[in-house]
């Protein structure tokens, strides 16, 4: 379990550094070039915070989302019972790719940060996605640590039921819901004798 447990810190390693080399980056920036961006934007200031405003609640959404229901253990769970070629995959690969899908997100919301600097010229309105994306990825590193606590336990090999996924025929009396309407009630149901 340990061996699947540290599998996961590799992507938030490397996810940390790159967002180190972006904080440092935005604390670089001269402000000749700051109050140029603001000079700049294309929106007035008005429509400058109403974006700024979609931006940290689009980060938010992005952030309760994936970790409330992506990075669950029963939403794997199910996925796996559903899908054969992600049931043969083995532990290590899935946790490694949880891990590096969640610390790529983590990035995506310093790409929130960007974006807010863009459009208000405004270096003041980055550090809530810094803020948030330590919150998020300290959230995302426990959910994948549970996940891999998790996969730990199973089974190398969910069995395929080769009976799952064949066609079979309808029923002689079948009527497609669609049609249901366009057939009179006595030809579908004979009377009684």
């Amino acid at each position: 379990m340990e061996d699947l447990a540290q599998r996961r810190r590799g992507p938030f390693i490397v996810a940390a550094a790159f967002a180190a080399a972006i904080i440092i980056a935005v604390i670089a920036l001269p402000d000749p070039f700051i109050r140029q961006i603001e000079r700049n934007r294309p929106l007035s200031n008005a429509q400058a915070g109403g974006a700024y405003r979609l931006l940290v609640l689009f980060a938010l959404i992005q952030v309760v989302y994936t970790g409330g229901s992506v990075f669950r253990v029963q939403r794997l769970a199910d996925a796996r019972e559903k899908d054969p070629s992600l049931a043969r995959l083995p532990k290590d690969r899935v946790v490694s790719s949880l891990a590096r899908n969640a610390a790529a997100l983590v990035l995506f919301t310093f790409i929130y940060g960007i974006a807010s600097i863009a459009i208000t010229g405004q270096r003041g309105g980055f550090w809530l996605f810094p803020v948030l994306a330590v919150a998020q990825g300290a959230w995302y590193y426990r959910e994948i640590g549970e996940v891999a606590a998790w996969k730990a336990h199973q089974a190398d090999h969910v069995e395929h039921d080769p009976d799952q996924g064949r066609w079979r025929t309808t029923p002689p009396d079948h009527c497609p819901g669609i049609t249901r309407g366009l057939i009179s009630s006595g030809a579908h149901n004979p009377p009684a004798e």
